[in-house]
């Protein structure tokens, strides 16, 4: 990504020039021949074009808008060693139902910006309307909700959303009812963690594997009681209880064995506000600082380097719902937040984004700008559902 100038974002209508008009005339007959080219040839030269630039080509024309969405395309960039990580950002506004952003290059004057993504048979997502109603997990280039059952739904549903066609598919249903539900994602197997109820009136841990290549779900014996935060650090499935006890997921003998009892790391499964890099956990702190967790000395530290951040949310006043992090294209991480509660009283608010390069160094982690920016303006109130990274 080339760098783009920090300040507050602004959405500008720039009158016509004689100077926009001519560059208009201009880039018509291109396009013009570049879509009477044979269609072999075409794919070859698109998908060699990177994917932020793909939300503006679909809007160019309908031929180049089903070209993006074609299987071939992807299967061509697949086999010249193209393929990308692309961010995907999932907004609740209200009590609405979801609406899906990527983060794309703006189609003039450098920088980016969250665009909209036109997903044709919307898919209902309860995330962020209750805690633990539905949870969002990225494998390759689809994205997987978890949904629990309500009283609109009687079983627990999975739904696909192909990242390259933008449409949702049904998946096999969870085979067990469960509360609570928190999913993770290991070697492309979605872990799904929750609890079950019992008639004798006591609530019992549940663990249900799903293997996204055969699309078939295994039940591991699991044993934790009342708990249903999960999260991954060195490359381990990870469970918290109510009691802040921290527990580590043997794959091998099928067992969870206690690691850590609170507070250190067990605390920001509760802030929503956290991902692992690397094998390397990461989180926003509750004075909006970036950290990491050294597993050695089991604690979190400081993330150092970082010059030009701004001071980020504090990811426990609202849940998350307004700071994200997710990683990128290997050693970087993406940050995504909002100046909800920076700007008290205001009818609309603004998302910023901060890409962040990552180092280990003498032991520590280290991080660089590399930039950051506001992508888009919504109304005041909207919140962060899910930033997720797929390949594409």
């Amino acid at each position: 990504m080339e760098r783009s100038n920090k300040g507050d974002f602004v959405s500008k209508r720039k009158r016509k020039t004689a100077t926009t008009s001519t560059r208009a005339k201009k880039k018509k007959p291109i396009l013009a021949s570049l879509s009477s080219l044979p269609n072999d040839l075409l794919v070859m030269i698109v998908a060699r074009v990177p994917i932020l630039y793909y939300r503006n080509l679909s809007i160019v024309s309908k031929s180049f808008r089903s070209m993006v969405a074609s299987p071939e395309l992807y299967k061509v960039r697949s086999l010249l060693g193209l393929t990308e990580s692309c961010l995907y950002v999932c907004l609740r506004f209200g009590l609405g139902s979801c609406k899906w952003y990527t983060l794309s290059s703006k189609s003039s004057g450098g920088g980016y910006v969250l665009g909209r993504v036109p997903i044709a048979n919307d898919s209902p997502c309860n995330v962020g309307l209750g805690l633990g109603n539905s949870d969002l997990v990225a494998v390759g280039s689809d994205i997987y909700n978890i949904d629990k059952a309500d009283k609109t739904t009687p079983t627990s549903s999975v739904s696909i959303l192909d990242c390259k066609s933008h449409m949702w598919r049904k998946a096999p249903s969870i085979p067990m009812e469960i509360e609570s539900l928190s999913a993770r994602v290991l070697d492309r197997n979605i872990f799904v963690f929750g609890r079950r109820y019992h008639q004798d009136g006591s609530w019992k841990g549940s663990l249900q594997v799903f293997n996204t290549d055969t699309q078939t779900w295994d039940i591991p014996r699991c044993v934790l009681d009342q708990a249903s935060h999960t999260f991954t650090i060195d490359g381990n499935l990870h469970a918290v209880n109510i009691f802040g006890w921290v527990f580590a997921f043997n794959s091998k003998q099928r067992r969870w064995d206690l690691v850590e009892i609170y507070p250190s790391v067990g605390e920001i499964t509760y802030s929503k506000s956290y991902c692992e890099i690397d094998n390397v956990l990461y989180s926003v702190s509750k004075d909006g600082a970036l950290r990491w967790y050294d597993t050695d000395k089991t604690r979190w530290k400081d993330l150092k380097g970082l010059v030009g951040l701004p001071k980020l949310p504090n990811p426990f006043a609202g849940y998350g719902f307004y700071v994200k992090l997710t990683g990128y294209g290997g050693r970087k991480m993406m940050v995504f937040w909002s100046t909800y509660f920076s700007i008290p009283f205001s009818p609309m608010e603004t998302i910023y984004c901060a890409e962040i390069a990552l180092e280990r160094r003498n032991g520590d982690c280290w991080g660089k700008l590399e930039w950051y920016d506001g992508v888009l303006s919504v109304l005041a109130g909207t919140k962060f559902v899910k930033v997720l990274s797929v390949t594409l």
